[in-house]
């Protein structure tokens, strides 16, 4: 009876063990899984809070990417641009004169030359207003020739390059003696003779005084001023020197040359009586060699030059009524060397 008592306690405790085991096998499997789940969201967060953190430290680092690209190529424009302007420089330019006025006698040119300094990055093309040179020393070394029709000149000369460009101008101006060559030339008659109070002509020589038969004998002179048309003349004179004169003379008074037209008819008898339309001039009658100049003289060159007409004079003595010595001539015997016609001008 103690034995079967022992059994059903032992049973009891058996069935007591086992669902004690049991509910904390139960327990146990419900905890794993609880622990389980709960370490799937926490790594699920943590995976999710690590992508978050890896995708904010990309876009961080694409940020800071990007800003540090734009950063470097802003700096590289930068340096392109500073490189770009250390290396292209604007130039400059400035002529000056390294030779003249200088004259050329074989075609009446006063010439300079003239030179360029130039500067800039790259090296400057320079280009000039005017070379007559024509380019023979190189391209910043230049020659100007001035005329007497054109004696000033500016100079302009221009540099440039891919940084700009830069312009220099000088003034030349003719250098070389007078601008306007004044020139001297001697005349002598082309026409020449003297005529009677009988109507005796001469057209070989001038004759002034009585002849053989103590008639009174005017002389006349006549100068071609074509060439002088157009010239300014700026002084002229007239000159009667050196002529030949008899040992016995009486002389007849003072010496008169005057203004008249006796041509182009030629010399004829009723010459003797033309009429002077001025007077050039009253002379002693030992004058020598009688001169004479003046404005009216100068003004008379002008017209006749400018109307194709010889210039005319005649000559006499004074007291023409008065006689001299019979068979001899008595006065003063020119031949076209002894007269003469100096007039300076410009052209």
């Amino acid at each position: 009876m103690k034995k079967g008592k022992y059994y059903i306690f032992f049973a009891v405790l058996t069935l007591v063990a086992f669902f004690t085991t049991a509910a904390l096998c139960n327990q146990c499997g419900v905890t794993p899984a609880t622990e389980t789940k709960i370490s799937v969201e926490e790594e699920t967060t943590d995976e999710e809070e690590t992508t978050d953190e890896e995708e904010t430290t990309n876009e961080e680092e694409t940020t800071d990417e990007e800003e540090t690209t734009g950063k470097e190529e802003e700096t590289t424009e930068e340096e392109e641009e500073t490189t770009t302007t250390t290396q292209a420089e604007a130039p400059t330019i400035e002529i000056s004169i390294y030779e003249g006025p200088t004259y050329s006698g074989a075609d009446d040119k006063c010439f300079y030359r003239v030179e360029a300094k130039v500067t800039g990055k790259p090296t400057p093309t320079v280009t000039w207003s005017k070379d007559d040179s024509n380019g023979s020393w190189g391209s910043k070394k230049v020659q100007i020739n001035l005329t007497r029709s054109e004696p000033s000149y500016t100079l302009t000369a221009k540099a440039k390059n891919s940084a700009g460009e830069a312009t220099d101008s000088i003034s030349l101006d003719w250098g070389c003696g007078p601008l306007v060559v004044e020139e001297t030339d001697d005349f002598h008659p082309s026409a020449i003779g003297s005529v009677s109070a009988g109507g005796t002509v001469n057209t070989v020589e001038m004759f002034i005084g009585d002849n053989f038969a103590d008639q009174d004998v005017r002389g006349f002179f006549a100068f071609d001023v074509d060439s002088l048309d157009g010239k300014e003349i700026i002084s002229a004179e007239i000159e009667l020197d050196d002529p030949d004169i008899p040992e016995d003379c009486d002389f007849k008074g003072d010496i008169t040359v005057w203004y008249v037209d006796y041509l182009p008819g030629g010399l004829t008898a009723a010459d003797y009586s033309d009429i002077p339309y001025a007077d050039a001039g009253s002379f002693d009658w030992d004058k020598e060699p009688i001169r004479f100049s003046g404005d009216y003289l100068e003004n008379a060159i002008g017209d006749r030059a400018e109307d194709g007409r010889k210039l005319q004079f005649g000559v006499a003595y004074e007291d023409w009524h008065t006689g001299g010595v019979p068979g001899i001539m008595e006065g003063r015997l020119y031949k076209p060397g002894d007269i003469t016609l100096t007039v300076t001008y410009k052209d």
